[in-house]
């Protein structure tokens, strides 16, 4: 009897110790992953199999995670930069539990140029305050600015010059690219060209710009007075900008960088250097006069490769011709069109007319078939 008493007693103490563990380990919370990081700009989502191991997973209840203390950005699905410390409720075994997790939002995303001009010819004489605002835009989710180095830059001699351009955004992130500044005079030309210089500045157009249904006509026939300066149109900028996106994305050899508006001096300059090196009637087949280009309304673009070349590769052009006007675009100057338009072919140029682009691309015909007006040269 003795033998079997200490039998009983030793089976009596493991039952305890057995329902004792048990109680311990039903009361145990469980082990949870407590920290996470999100980049700033996506909303936050953490799911229980996110947080618990997943033998664990196979004995929760009830889970919920209290995000009310996260701020979101105004008007925003996504939450601001900082920390936070939220709650978290699950039941193990029917018996609740409560912890908290940590969150971290952070801005690492470096901000990207929608807009870059790979060369910017300026004028001699130029100085530490050009604006270089119309050639280079950073976009980002927070406040961006661009920062110009131009310690290189001989304002003073003509030559190119490299700029470094710093994109930077409000939490410290930023990307640096480089261009070419063509420091550039104006040549001395003959006689004969400077006389027809000063004809040209004699016929261009001292009234207001000539509209016809809407759209203003620039050609050899319509030109711009010398003061007029709009810069680059913002919504031609926009859609321009969105096409080339759209391009890229769909593996096209297209540049973020396009050449956009010219004001009548710097035209002036860009003429007269092809005067010089090719004569002036074979310059008039593909550059403007002063006062007679599209490019002075902010509303015309020229669209390069991704070389660095202006646009002549099939599949590229190909597909602007197709796909401009549903961006409000027409490609300006089509091919066997030059006596009328009074240029040569250039599949890279292209007008902004907004909503009557797609009409005028329908009916096959240049803007001055189009609107019904002259063309041809000066």
């Amino acid at each position: 009897m003795k033998k079997k008493r200490i039998i009983i007693g030793a089976v009596s103490s493991m039952l305890v110790l057995t329902v004792s563990a048990g109680t311990w380990y039903l009361n145990q919370p469980c082990l949870i992953y407590h920290d996470f990081n999100f980049e700033y700009g996506k909303p936050i989502s953490i799911t229980k199999e996110d947080i618990f191991t997943q033998e664990d997973l196979k004995r929760i209840k009830d889970f919920k995670i209290d995000l009310s203390d996260i701020k979101n950005e105004k008007d925003k699905e996504y939450p601001e930069v900082g920390n936070y410390e939220c709650k978290v409720t699950y039941s193990k075994w029917f018996i609740p539990h409560t912890s908290s997790i940590q969150i971290q939002v952070e801005d690492t995303t470096k901000p990207k140029f929608s807009k870059f001009s790979d060369v910017v010819e300026i004028p001699l004489g130029s100085d530490q305050n050009y604006d270089f605002s119309s050639y280079f835009l950073a976009e980002d989710l927070s406040e961006t600015s661009i920062q110009y180095k131009m310690e290189k830059v001989d304002f003073l001699n003509p030559g190119d010059y490299r700029m470094m351009i710093i994109a930077s955004d409000t939490y410290g992130n930023s990307i640096e690219k480089e261009c070419i500044v063509r420091v550039q005079y104006e040549k001395e030309t003959s006689s004969q060209n400077k006389s027809a210089e000063n004809e040209e500045d004699q016929s261009v157009v001292s009234s207001d710009p000539y509209y016809v249904q809407g759209i203003m006509v620039v050609n050899k026939k319509h030109g711009l007075p010398a003061n007029y300066a709009p810069q680059e149109n913002a919504e031609a900028g926009a859609k321009i900008r969105q096409l080339i996106a759209d391009m890229q994305s769909q593996g096209y050899a297209i540049s973020s960088s396009y050449s956009g508006y010219r004001s009548y001096s710097y035209q002036s300059s860009l003429y007269n250097n092809y005067v010089n090196s090719y004569g002036q009637a074979q310059a008039d087949r593909f550059s403007a006069r002063p006062g007679y280009s599209e490019h002075q309304t902010g509303l015309a673009f020229d669209l390069k490769h991704s070389n660095g070349t202006l646009v002549e590769t099939t599949p590229e052009v190909n597909w602007i011709a197709a796909h401009a006007h549903e961006y409000g675009f027409i490609v300006r100057y089509p091919s066997g069109k030059e006596s009328v338009t009074g240029y040569m072919p250039e599949p890279w140029h292209l007008r902004y007319v907004g909503d009557q682009a797609s009409a005028i691309y329908a009916s096959g015909l240049t803007l001055e078939e189009y609107l019904g007006i002259s063309g041809g040269g000066y």
